[in-house]
C-alpha cells in the first residue's frame, strides 16, 4: 500500500473516481492504487460509455485515456461540460505520448492534467491527490459564495426598503424616483423628509465604491439626514451636520457627495446646497429653458469643519427639477462617449412635457438606446419633481 501523509481530510472523504481506458491493465492499475487509499473506482472502456455513466453517477474526478475506439480522450473532454454542469469535476489526461501538441490541445479542452503511461503509481497518487484538494476547496468556497449570494440577497431587499419605491406620502410637489444599483447593493441613495406642513426635504447622494462598503456607508448617511433633517431650517446646516457625523464613519479613500433641497410651499422658495454632487437640472417652464443648480462645497467626509454654500431660487407651477447621481451622466457608449450633462439637459427641456413615472422611465429608455444599462459601470438613481 502506497502511504500518503499530510492528506488526513482528502483521505477521510469517501472519493468517486471514473477511470476511462479501453485497457484493462491500466485500468487495473488506476483501481489497486486508488482503492488502496479507500476511494471508490468506477471503470469504462471508451468516452462514449463514460458520458453514460455521467448520466447515472457523480465523480469527484476522471482519469481518461487519449486513444480509445468509439470516442478517444479528446471527444470526451469536448463534450463533457454539457454532462458536468456547474460541478467542478478534475479531468486527468492519460497519454502514452510525451507530445507537447497533445497536450496544449488536452488542455484548451478542458483537461487538467497529464499521466503518462505506463503509469507510475506514486505519481498516480501525487496528480489524484492534488487535483482532490484543488476540488475540495473550489467546493468549499463554492458552499461559502452560497451562503454570501443569499446573505447579499438579504441586503439587497433591505436595502430595496430603505430605498423608498414611491413618494405617495408628500402631497406637493409630485416626487418620483428610480434607482438601478449595478451589483446586488449599491451605494446611491435619495429619500425625501417631510419637516412641517409647509417644507419638505429631499436628498440624493452617491457613495464612492460598490458593493456592501459603498451601501453600509450608504445606510449610515441615510439614517443620518433623516435624523437630522427635521432639525435643520436651512439646507447648508443640515451638509455640515452629515460632513461632521461621518467624518469618523468612512474607510480611508471613501466619500459622499450629496445635494440636498429644501421646498417652502408657501413662500415657493427652493432652497438648495451641493457637496460635490452632480449638478441637477431645472426646468423653467415659462422660458422653456433648463439651468444647472450648484453651490460651493467639499464631498462629505472629506475634511472637518467644511463650510457649505446654501443658495435659492423662485419656483413657479409647470416647473420641474431633476436630481441624479454619475452614474446618468458618466454612462459611455461603444465609443467611449459619455451621455454627458449636456445631452441630459437636451433631454430634459425636450420632454418637459412628460410626467412623473413615465419621464423616469422614458429617461431610462434614452439611456438604454444611447448605450445598453447592461453594460453600465456604476449605480444610477434619479429623482424627478414636479412643481
Amino acid at each position: 500500500m502506497i502511504m500518503v501523509t499530510d492528506n488526513e481530510q482528502l483521505t477521510g472523504h469517501s472519493w468517486n473516481i471514473l477511470v476511462i481506458d479501453d485497457s484493462k491493465l491500466s485500468r487495473a492499475i488506476v483501481k489497486k492504487t486508488l482503492s488502496d487509499l479507500g476511494m471508490h473506482i468506477t471503470e469504462a472502456s471508451d468516452g462514449m460509455e463514460g458520458l453514460e455513466l455521467l448520466g447515472t453517477h457523480t465523480f469527484d474526478l476522471i482519469l481518461v485515456d487519449i486513444i480509445m475506439p468509439n470516442l478517444d480522450g479528446f471527444g470526451f473532454l469536448e463534450r463533457f461540460p454539457h454532462h458536468a454542469g456547474d460541478d467542478f469535476v478534475p479531468v486527468i489526461l492519460m497519454t502514452g505520448s510525451d507530445d507537447l501538441n497533445s497536450k496544449i490541445k488536452g488542455l484548451s479542452i478542458g483537461a487538467d492534467d497529464f499521466l503518462l503511461k505506463p503509469l507510475n503509481e506514486k505519481e498516480l497518487v501525487a496528480r489524484v491527490m492534488s487535483l482532490l484538494r484543488l476540488k475540495n476547496t473550489h467546493d468549499e468556497l463554492y458552499e461559502k459564495n452560497l451562503i454570501i449570494k443569499k446573505e447579499l440577497e438579504y441586503a439587497k431587499k433591505l436595502q430595496q426598503y430603505i430605498i423608498p419605491e414611491n413618494f405617495e406620502f408628500v402631497t406637493y410637489p409630485s416626487v418620483k424616483g428610480r434607482y438601478l444599483p449595478i451589483a446586488d447593493i449599491g451605494g446611491d441613495l435619495f429619500d425625501c423628509y417631510l419637516i412641517d406642513e409647509h417644507r419638505t426635504g429631499i436628498v440624493i447622494a452617491d457613495v464612492t465604491g460598490h458593493g456592501i462598503p459603498a451601501a453600509l456607508v450608504m445606510t449610515m448617511s441615510k439614517m443620518l439626514f433623516s435624523i437630522y433633517a427635521p432639525d435643520y431650517d436651512t439646507t447648508s446646516q443640515l451638509m455640515s451636520k452629515v460632513n461632521e457625523e461621518m467624518r469618523g464613519l468612512l474607510l480611508d479613500m471613501q466619500y459622499i457627495t450629496a445635494f440636498y433641497i429644501i421646498y417652502d410651499t408657501e413662500s415657493k422658495i427652493l432652497r438648495f446646497t451641493n457637496a460635490g454632487h452632480t449638478r441637477p437640472m431645472f426646468y423653467r417652464r415659462k422660458t422653456g429653458k433648463v439651468m444647472a443648480l450648484d453651490t460651493n462645497g467639499l464631498f462629505i467626509g472629506i475634511k472637518d469643519d467644511t463650510y457649505y454654500e446654501e443658495k435659492s431660487i423662485k419656483v413657479e407651477k409647470g416647473d420641474r427639477l431633476l436630481l441624479y447621481t454619475d452614474g446618468i451622466t458618466e454612462h459611455k457608449n461603444d465609443q467611449k462617449e459619455e451621455y454627458g450633462e449636456t445631452r441630459l439637459a437636451r433631454y430634459v427641456r425636450e420632454n418637459g412635457h412628460i410626467h412623473g413615472d413615465q419621464f423616469c422611465d422614458s429617461l431610462l429608455e434614452h439611456l438604454e438606446s444611447f448605450s445598453t444599462l447592461d453594460n453600465r459601470t456604476d449605480d444610477i438613481a434619479l429623482v424627478y419633481i414636479e412643481f
